[in-house]
């Protein structure tokens, strides 16, 4: 084999110095070679020999390190994408409602945190109605399913409308069990807002967080005392209001803690019932209540918010606006004083029979089915609607009784409708509590986790 063939790089130049010096050394024109000679020849072969796997060998290390390694799965970066809603570029609420700010997205790259992104997104927010939340153990969410505790008296001093820091707790883990059951998404935060100056025992927070809540502290949004509602229950829920705040997330959905979910609910998480590409924008979604037997009004125990700082801070400052405020009965009140849309009987009819109306007929709350919000005292109020309504309950809204007030029982009732029962509630302990036995099962369920 011809040795030039393998010759390449600095590897043939000490080749051919190798063989300039060992045909010099052995006198190989036409001399014979002496023994020193080839002694010396022997010498400078083996050293050049050893230099050139040296440097073989160092070649050979240096192109490992100046190789790149392939990724890993630790290594891998995501690949960072700037999301901008469609529609907030031209979303306006006419004089009632500030024009709406654009939200961040649930996206999130390893420079930026989900801190970041709850600064950012509240940065023009009354800091008198800023919500804490352990951001930096949060991962990226577009939506919240929230829930507050603002008081509860101590254990033994409840009754039929006021309850105990127990109850309110009970409810949150029986709700906390059913939505780990119900609720599929992963960018959905599940989070208990306890009102600033409320605590509850260690024993309790360990319970609630076993069970998926993510615990933070709501602002007290205290108002004028000559408009403090007159009924105790409701002296400390005005903190609710702070909700519409939390504009790091594109929707958030607001539960009262004596709420059950029963049914799949991503598809409401998901908040596209507020993008339908129509303006104005919608503020809310919610179900017609039915109060004093009339559908009046929308039940705010299960509201899905489309959150705007701006806005935010406008019924914020109607609070303490002498021109707007009141004594209202209620958090509920208040809220359908701000929003007016569902005061219309006639349109509430249509709306709750499932017809269809103009969206200008809507104002800016969407509509959303009873299966939503379905209340207990329509049981006995309205037992035909209820039976008709039954299986496409999603969340139960225990208004008559709360869940921890029915008797206690882990089995469904027998099979007859309410239509043909004709439940007595001032005698009948079973009346408004046909659903009781799913609270205390989410109840037990909560309690193994």
């Amino acid at each position: 084999k011809s040795e030039h063939t393998r010759r390449s790089g600095r590897a043939s130049i000490y080749y051919d110095l190798l063989v300039q010096m060992h045909n010099h050394i052995m006198n190989l024109n036409n001399k014979k070679p002496t023994r020193s000679s080839c002694k010396l020849s022997r010498v400078i072969l083996y050293l050049l020999g050893l230099m050139i796997c040296v440097w073989a060998v160092g070649m050979y290390f240096t192109s490992v390190a100046l190789s790149p390694a392939p990724p890993n799965d630790h290594q891998m970066v995501p690949a960072v994408a700037a999301v901008t809603r469609s529609d907030d570029n031209n979303s306006s609420i006419q004089a009632q409602a500030p024009a709406k700010n654009q939200k961040p997205s649930s996206s999130s790259s390893s420079s930026s945190s989900w801190c970041d992104t709850v600064a950012k997104a509240r940065s023009d927010l009354d800091p008198a109605l800023h919500i804490q939340v352990p951001c930096e153990d949060m991962s990226p969410a577009k939506s919240a399913i929230v829930v507050y505790i603002t008081a509860g008296v101590e254990e033994g001093k409840g009754t039929k409308t006021v309850f105990t820091a127990v109850d309110y707790v009970n409810g949150v883990l029986a709700l906390g069990a059913s939505l780990k059951d119900h609720l599929t998404t992963k960018n959905t935060h599940m989070i208990l807002l306890l009102r600033q100056g409320f605590t509850l025992p260690k024993e309790y927070l360990d319970q609630i967080t076993a069970v998926g809540w993510i615990i933070g502290k709501a602002p007290p949004v205290d108002i004028p005392k000559q408009y403090l509602p007159s009924f105790a229950r409701y002296k400390s829920v005005y903190t609710k209001i702070s909700v519409t705040g939390l504009s790091e997330y594109d929707c958030v959905l607001l539960m009262d803690a004596d709420t059950l979910v029963v049914g799949n609910i991503d598809e409401l998480m998901s908040c596209d019932v507020f993008h339908d590409g129509q303006e104005p924008e919608f503020r809310a979604a919610g179900v017609l209540d039915l109060y004093r037997g009339k559908w009046h009004h929308f039940n705010t125990g299960s509201t899905l918010w489309n959150t705007d700082s701006a806005e935010m801070n406008r019924v914020y400052k109607l609070t303490s606006d002498p021109e707007f405020m009141r004594k209202f009965e209620s958090d509920q009140i208040f809220t359908n004083t701000v929003y007016p849309y569902r005061i219309n009987g006639k349109i509430n009819e249509r709306l709750i029979r499932g017809e269809k109306v103009d969206r200008s007929d809507l104002g800016l709350i969407a509509h959303l089915p009873f299966g939503y919000n379905a209340q207990t005292h329509l049981e006995f109020q309205r037992p035909e609607f209820w039976d008709e309504q039954h299986d496409e309950i999603k969340i139960i809204h225990y208004t008559q009784k709360k869940g921890w007030q029915c008797p206690e029982t882990y089995s469904a009732p027998d099979p007859v409708p309410m239509s043909a029962r004709k439940c007595n509630h001032q005698t009948d302990a079973n009346c408004a509590c046909r659903e009781g036995y799913r609270w205390y099962q989410y109840l037990k369920k909560a309690k193994t986790y």
